[in-house]
């Protein structure tokens, strides 16, 4: 089963690195956004990635999404009702699709951050419970799915990690990602995590004891990342 994923395009910044990484690539079998696909909340430009998938992959596959902190939340109903119709979007939910005779489980989220931003601190109230629910909210989801699934993934935006965020200064790594998320990972073992969020990664690859996770920030990674399942 082979699998495109990207996240960070921030439409219209890297635009036209997605298109190139469009143009290098064959059709797979799944295609996964980990969020930050528009730039500050601009809505308008989301259709045009879509366009530009089928037009240059077809569309015999499902797109699924999560939402990036650059998906305002205030911007979520319109994004859905504009494109909800062609891109499945989880946010704390999971759904479940048959690929070439195999299931797969896909889970949703945002993720969290150890460190909310001062605006998140400001404008969010309880952020720093809604950022441990989230990371409950995706250990229930992955335990639901044992023994249900052939394959479980985990689509999320910030990262679970600091194997992943090499080459960016660790002691920023709270306003990256979460800890609480890395746990959920060792204690599940979701065959695949794919987040972004992170630009100046150097390393987009590793193994969190059986579970593979991928940076597939196209800032960082240069393209769009093909994983073969």
């Amino acid at each position: 089963m082979r699998i495109l994923a990207v996240s960070d395009v921030h439409s219209p910044r890297y635009y036209d690195d997605f298109i190139r990484g469009l143009e290098r690539v064959n059709t797979p079998d799944l295609f996964l956004m980990a969020g930050d696909m528009i730039n500050r909340g601009k809505i308008d430009e989301f259709p045009k990635l879509v366009d530009l998938i089928h037009q240059i992959l077809g569309d015999g596959f499902p797109i699924i999404a999560c939402f990036g902190n650059e998906e305002y939340a205030e911007s979520r109903k319109e994004l859905l009702s504009s494109d909800g119709h062609r891109v499945i979007f989880l946010d704390e939910k999971l759904v479940t699709q048959e690929i070439q005779g195999i299931k797969v489980g896909i889970i949703g989220t945002q993720g969290s951050l150890d460190r909310p931003t001062n605006w998140q601190k400001r404008m969010i109230p309880n952020i720093r419970r809604l950022y441990v629910q989230r990371a409950e909210r995706a250990a229930f989801l992955l335990n639901k799915l044992m023994n249900k699934v052939d394959f479980r993934i985990l689509l999320m935006h910030y990262s679970p990690c600091l194997e992943t965020c090499e080459g960016e200064d660790s002691r920023t790594f709270g306003w990256l990602g979460s800890r609480k998320f890395y746990t959920v990972i060792m204690e599940h073992q979701p065959d695949l995590v794919i987040h972004g969020h992170v630009h100046g990664s150097v390393r987009y690859r590793a193994q969190l004891g059986k579970t593979l996770v991928y940076n597939v920030s196209i800032p960082a990674v240069g393209t769009i990342t093909e994983i073969e399942l």
